[in-house]
């Protein structure tokens, strides 16, 4: 890896660490726009450098900064209701940025494949922390999909939008200026 990789994987876990601490509490799981920085960062970075900045966010949240939702940290917080959610990061990255590896040549139809990879990746997010929440909080499927999931899906729907948008515009300006391939 050369060092303006290197950098770009500093810098966009230093993105997801930002994104993920913006929340909003509204019951055991937040709003968080660290689903919203994972998607950037796999949509810009592709699969092994965004998997490689996001394990950094979570090493960096295990070890006590507070990178976590609500300025948490320490590794606990992966252990807990909402662990399963964080660690659904690293497949998340993997799976969006393996499918849009080759996109189309047509800007819409680059921008409607960037979109579904994140819907699939929210997708993703959504069965490993669901998971998890119910073993730990020790409720049926019915409860954390009302708790986990319903909730969360217009404002993800949204993010996923942005992170299209922005994300391929991004990358776009990054490929030509010569840091991305």
């Amino acid at each position: 890896m050369n060092t303006k990789s290197m950098v770009l994987c500093a810098i966009f876990s230093a993105i997801i660490c930002v994104f993920s601490v913006m929340t909003i509490p509204i019951g055991a799981v937040p709003i968080t726009l660290g689903t919203f920085g994972i998607m950037l960062t796999a949509v810009i970075l592709g699969a092994k450098k965004g998997a490689l900045s996001t394990a950094v966010f979570i090493l960096l949240g295990a070890v006590g900064l507070p990178v976590f939702s609500g300025f948490k940290g320490g590794f606990h917080v992966l252990l807990g209701p909402t662990g399963g959610y964080i660690w659904s990061y690293i497949p998340m990255t993997l799976i969006i940025g393996l499918i849009i590896k080759k996109l189309p040549e047509k800007k819409f139809a680059a921008m409607a494949k960037i979109f579904i990879s994140c819907i699939i990746g929210i997708a993703v997010c959504y069965a490993a922390g669901t998971a998890q929440f119910m073993a730990v909080q020790q409720v049926d499927l019915i409860k954390a999909l009302t708790a986990c999931v319903l909730p969360f899906i217009a404002f993800d729907i949204i993010k996923a939008l942005i992170a299209t948008y922005a994300g391929y515009l991004v990358s776009s300006a990054l490929k030509k200026a010569g840091y991305l391939k």
